[in-house]
């Protein structure tokens, strides 16, 4: 599947877009993590995803589904946003 980033978590990744595989967002997440450990710790907190990072599945919140535990496949795509702040 296709992992899309945006701001900062791209620059950590250094692309835009990866692939990789599993069967929950957290799979997917945890391998491409193995490839980019700076992910690691910008993403996760601890098992839990840091607050305000956000995790789209096909244009959807997961968090509004199952979560880390939401099923994808591999013709899914996830995006990622880190927290933005500003005023």
């Amino acid at each position: 599947m296709k992992i899309k980033l945006y701001g900062s978590l791209r620059q950590k990744a250094g692309a835009a877009e990866h692939e990789t595989t599993g069967t929950t967002v957290h799979e997917a997440l945890a391998n491409l993590c193995t490839y980019h450990d700076a992910l690691r710790t910008a993403i996760f907190d601890g098992a839990a995803l840091r607050a305000h990072v956000r995790v789209m599945v096909n244009g959807h919140d997961c968090e509004l589904a199952d979560g880390l535990e939401t099923a994808v496949s591999a013709n899914d795509q996830i995006a990622i946003f880190p927290p933005i702040a500003g005023g």
